[in-house]
């Protein structure tokens, strides 16, 4: 009975393990997208809604931090340029004294900083 019971807390552990390796180059990819998305947004001056843009982050950053370790996240280059790129943008928005919806671009700024000091400010 322990056998099946240590067998099956096993099977358990490996499943958990597959999925998350699976989920995780799922997840970096539709962070990438996202990131991209933005990046494009600033450089042409679309509209942006940081309201909107925070909470779809929010998910995404949310999905990669349980899929992926950090090691790995940490060590994609790709996605460190990108976030060095939008950051430096939302910083050039910050600095724009008639910003509107400061409060909402402070969080925003405050949420991606905040994931690229966690994981490529080191």
């Amino acid at each position: 009975m322990l056998l099946i019971i240590g067998l099956a807390a096993l099977l358990v552990v490996l499943v958990t393990t597959c999925t998350k390796f699976t989920k995780g180059p799922i997840n970096t990819a539709a962070l990438k997208k996202q990131l991209r998305s933005l990046q494009l947004k600033f450089v042409t001056a679309a509209l942006i809604n940081p309201d909107m843009e925070r909470m779809e982050m929010e998910i995404l950053h949310n999905k990669i931090k349980t899929s992926s370790n950090s090691s790995t996240i940490s060590g994609d280059g790709d996605l460190k340029l990108l976030f060095d790129s939008n950051c430096n943008h939302i910083q050039s928005e910050m600095n724009n004294a008639n910003l509107e919806n400061r409060s909402s671009w402070i969080k925003f700024r405050d949420l991606m900083f905040g994931f690229d000091k966690l994981y490529f400010q080191k």
